[in-house]
């Protein structure tokens, strides 16, 4: 990384701090879209204290696989969406979510299976590797989220604005020893069916979810669900994204290495 230097250190070039913002606020925008509605699902059929534990697991897991797995949510997004699309056309388009998350992490499995086969420069061996540590950071992290829903019970979105960095700084502190002792688990086809797996399932509830604001007509039994992802969910990406923002600065600029094998 290009830098200037202040007597013996090296500081990054303020561009170089702003891209990093950049790059985690997406983290954090990605993290809010998935814990939105992993949180509201979860809390409509379990009980509350369940829900940010699930959520913030599922939103770090979740993040991690898509965010280090680039190429691939690109071509998993691509034909997830023509499939899940062609399902909800067939289908008269309002329909439960299931059906759309179904086919989209069907066709996200098939698709990163055959990318982990045919592409071998891709490293997407990593993936259970970070599926785990996401697990693990997403577990520590929801502590923090168990303990806010039993005294606050309110205020989702300063929690997720909350949880956004928090996860991210225990992830890569985990990252690297569970790349370094659990990136030969799988072979290639199982990491990409893996990823694949998270990433179509995402890609199709949130086509659905796309699809139901659009038209403004939800089934019956998602109505409730579905206005508070809604009334929250942009709120809440934006909040997390200015956290993120922030977190990814600071840790730029400062030249702190929270265990991240990549930024060496």
């Amino acid at each position: 990384m290009p830098a200037h230097r202040n007597g013996d250190k090296r500081y990054p070039r303020p561009h170089e701090i702003l891209y990093r913002g950049l790059v985690w606020a997406f983290v954090g925008a990605l993290y809010a879209a998935m814990f939105v509605p992993v949180f509201e699902v979860t809390n409509n059929v379990l009980p509350f204290w369940i829900a940010p534990v699930f959520a913030t697991i599922a939103a770090t897991a979740g993040g991690a696989l898509v965010y280090s797995s680039a190429q691939l949510a690109i071509q998993t997004a691509i034909f997830s969406n023509i499939a899940v699309f062609a399902y909800l056309l067939s289908q008269g388009v309002v329909v439960s979510p299931l059906g759309p998350t179904l086919v989209g992490a069907g066709v996200g499995t098939v698709t990163g299976g055959v990318y982990g086969l045919l592409v071998k420069e891709s490293k997407i061996y990593r993936a259970e590797a970070k599926l785990m540590a996401g697990i693990v950071a997403g577990g520590a992290a929801s502590i923090i989220g168990l303990v806010w829903v039993v005294i606050v019970d309110d205020k989702l979105v300063w929690l997720i604005a909350l949880l956004a960095p928090m996860s991210g700084m225990i992830y890569l502190k985990l990252t690297a020893s569970f790349v370094e002792r659990f990136s030969d688990v799988l072979p290639p086809v199982g990491d990409g069916a893996v990823a694949g797996l998270v990433i179509g399932a995402f890609v199709g509830f949130g086509l659905w979810l796309g699809g139901a604001i659009a038209l403004e007509k939800v089934v019956p039994e998602w109505h409730a669900t579905f206005d508070r992802i809604k009334d929250i969910g942009l709120l809440a990406i934006a909040v997390a994204s200015v956290t993120t923002f922030v977190m990814g600065m600071v840790k730029t600029a400062l030249r702190l290495n929270w265990g991240d094998p990549y930024d060496q």
